[in-house]
């Protein structure tokens, strides 16, 4: 970290806070000029990218997820939250361990997760963010 004042890189935090909004405040001292400065560090909490199926690609955003989970089990009584639903999906898709996912991996996750939650706001899950094109296609993902 270099002085604001001086710009030497040697510094010592002096005093730390946790901020609401999962950010640190830092005190910090320079070694050289003795003048105080205050950092506010964030961490990266989502580096994961997504294609799309037109091969576009965009930073995973955890709201438009919630969004599509929230619509999906508008009429459902859920054993979970949808925090919890979406949390579970979040992690999973983490545990690929993929810098860059597909939408193609976040429906397959998403329906494993709706499938231990409510098969009825699976069901809408997978209408809504499938190719599914006629009965057909519902009775053989039902049958799976």
């Amino acid at each position: 970290m270099r002085c604001i004042f001086c710009g030497n890189s040697e510094s010592k935090v002096v005093d730390s806070r946790y901020l609401k909004d999962s950010s640190i405040r830092r005190r910090r001292e320079c070694l050289k000029c003795g003048k105080r400065f205050t950092t506010y560090e964030t961490v990266e909490s989502n580096p994961m990218v997504v294609t799309n199926a037109e091969n576009v690609r965009e930073p995973f955003k955890i709201e438009k997820l919630t969004e599509s989970i929230k619509y999906a089990t508008y009429c459902v009584d859920l054993a979970r939250t949808i925090e919890e639903i979406v949390s579970s999906i979040e992690t999973k898709l983490f545990a690929l361990q993929k810098q860059e996912i597909t939408t193609h991996d976040i429906v397959t996750v998403a329906l494993d997760v709706l499938m231990e939650v409510s098969s009825m706001a699976c069901l809408v899950y997978y209408t809504q963010h499938t190719d599914c094109s006629n009965f057909d296609d519902v009775r053989r993902f039902l049958n799976r």
